[in-house]
């Protein structure tokens, strides 16, 4: 059987087309076919370039979204965060301010809260004095340290002798928030002298009684205590006051109801009165350490002291407390704590309790002597538990704190006379001997001193008395001529006076007005009251006889027991002139 055809080989279509535009250019057909493979290759490349162009475009494009896209979202990032700052710093600023009046007044600023715990805050301190404040002042605030914890209205102020860690909560909102300052507590008086805050506290905590002593004791030596104000019109509200002012003294203090204790300066030689509104309100004086000079009082208290102090008047807490009136005076005219008692008393005062340190017990007795117109260079001291012996003495003033604190022994031929007498409840007495004594004290825990001098100028014709009713006499013209001193009195003897059978004739002498005229002798009745009208007794009011300078009078006496000229002499008191 025959092969079947074999078949013909394709043809290129594209290849006739080129020959057959070639012939009809007069162009080679491979020249054709060379200039379409090159415009192939021009288009494929120029597809090639537009597609990395387009790439390209891409790439950029997507590079400008995301730089457009980062720069807003630092942009956003910038403004949240300057938003952050600026809050922040508006906060940090109120918290500032809110401890900047503290830190005016010697406050240091020892925490503040976070901005992501506004109302809390924890710290740990030396101990001292805190104050805590809120930027919301309304808010309240609950402080705790150890086992102390205390809740209230803000600022609260508290003290501590610890250094536990300290906690406080509050109701602030986002933006505020909580400071914590200290203070030494010596530098503001620790929790007993709250009450002299230079700012007012809400809430007051407590927590310093192991060492609030201490504390005040600081700020006191410290002078930080306010300057006490009197209150001059107290002495003129009661006529009988004027027995104070005519004194000297003055309203130095006003312990308004709700001060706890008011300080001030005491100077030297002075004594100090403490007056409460009420009777029944207890008053006292309290040292360094929180001893107390004279013990809580109801009425109040007189003080007296030979060296310039530092004093702290304190009350005893009530609720109905009133106003304490503080008076401080010279001891100059005071006769002693007996005439301090004189005084309150004519002043309409009620004063529970009378006391001066236990080393100035013979100077308060001193006191006594003096104003009774005894030379001071006459005038020595002793003071318990060694009392030095004086043979030449004679008068005696003594001050006790403890019952029979001193004791005298004589001779069995000397008597004595004491008014008022020596017992278990004299606190202080005026003694005559006729002869010499020695002193010892009673106890060994004896408080109590005497002041003793020999008889002055103007007794040297009693010298010879040994009776103890002449001694009593005695007595009796030393009072007199205390309370002649008071109206500016002072004895003479001899000068312008001349003796007469029954009295005496006395000139007139400058610069005084009048006079008061006593013969004394050394026998019974040893004193005899000289007149120029009525009679009357040395224990008594004293005739006050109205002289010039140089004009003469003369005084006389009924008591036909008149010693002669020879055997008495003539004290004279002459009273200067204003």
């Amino acid at each position: 059987m025959p092969e079947p055809p074999k078949p013909k080989p394709p043809v290129d279509d594209l290849a006739e087309v080129e020959r057959a535009l070639s012939v009809l250019k007069g162009r080679h057909p491979e020249h054709e076919r060379a200039r379409r493979i090159d415009e192939e290759n021009l288009a494929k490349r120029n597809a090639e370039r537009e597609a990395v162009l387009a790439t390209e475009r891409r790439k950029t494009l997507a590079r400008r979204i995301m730089i457009a896209s980062g720069t807003g979202t630092a942009l956003v990032i910038a403004i949240t965060a300057a938003l952050f700052f600026r809050s922040e710093i508006a906060r940090r600023s109120r918290l500032e301010q809110l401890g900047d009046p503290y830190r005016s007044m010697g406050f240091v600023v020892v925490e503040t809260g976070s901005r992501s715990a506004p109302g809390t805050l924890e710290a740990s301190a030396d101990p001292g004095c805190f104050v805590v404040a809120a930027t919301i002042p309304t808010a309240p605030i609950t402080v705790k340290q150890g086992a102390n914890e205390m809740s209230g209205p803000g600022p609260a102020y508290f003290c501590t002798c610890q250094n536990d860690r300290i906690f406080v909560e509050s109701e602030v909102p986002q933006g505020g928030g909580l400071a914590l300052a200290r203070i030494d507590a010596a530098t503001i008086g620790g929790s007993r002298a709250a009450t002299f805050l230079p700012f007012k506290p809400g809430t007051i905590g407590r927590w310093d009684a192991s060492c609030a002593e201490t504390s005040l004791d600081g700020w006191i030596e410290g002078k930080h205590w306010p300057k006490p104000t009197g209150n001059d019109a107290w002495l003129t509200a009661d006529p009988r006051r004027a027995a104070l002012s005519d004194l000297g003294f003055e309203s130095a203090a006003v312990m308004k109801y709700d001060e706890p204790i008011v300080v001030l300066d005491m100077p030297a030689e002075s004594c100090l009165i403490a007056v409460p509104a009420k009777n029944d309100d207890a008053v006292g004086l309290r040292a360094k350490g929180a001893s107390m000079l004279v013990p809580t009082t109801p009425g109040g208290f007189a003080w007296c002291a030979a060296a310039e102090s530092v004093v702290t008047v304190q009350r005893e807490p009530r609720d109905d407390a009133s106003e304490v009136n503080v008076l401080l005076g010279p001891v100059e005219r005071l006769s002693g704590m007996p005439g301090l008692r004189e005084t309150t008393k004519a002043a309409g005062l009620v004063l529970g309790s009378f006391g001066v340190p236990p080393q100035d017990r013979g100077w308060i007795a001193k006191r006594v002597l003096v104003t009774s117109a005894i030379p001071e260079a006459l005038i020595n001291v002793g003071i318990a538990p060694t009392i030095p012996n004086d043979p030449d003495a004679r008068l005696f003033a003594v001050s006790f704190a403890t019952p029979n604190a001193l004791v005298a022994d004589t001779p069995a031929d000397v008597y004595s006379f004491c008014e008022p007498t020596l017992n278990d409840t004299t606190t202080d007495a005026v003694c005559a001997f006729s002869g010499p004594s020695s002193w010892r004290i009673g106890k060994p825990d004896a408080v109590g001193g005497l002041a003793r001098s020999k008889p002055p100028f103007w007794l040297f014709a009693m010298q010879g008395v040994t009776e103890p009713a002449g001694l009593k006499k005695e007595l009796e013209l030393v009072s007199l001529a205390r309370r002649l001193k008071k109206e500016r009195f002072e004895p003479t003897t001899l000068e312008a006076v001349t003796e007469v059978g029954n009295g005496a004739e006395v000139l007139g002498r400058s610069a005084e007005d009048a006079i008061v005229a006593v013969s004394v002798s050394a026998t019974e009745p040893w004193v005899f009251p000289l007149s120029k009208s009525a009679p009357w007794t040395v224990d008594g009011t004293p005739e006050i006889v109205p002289l010039k300078p140089l004009e003469r009078v003369t005084v006389t006496t009924n008591d036909r027991r008149l010693p002669p000229k020879d055997k008495r002499r003539t004290i004279v008191f002459r009273r200067l002139a204003k």
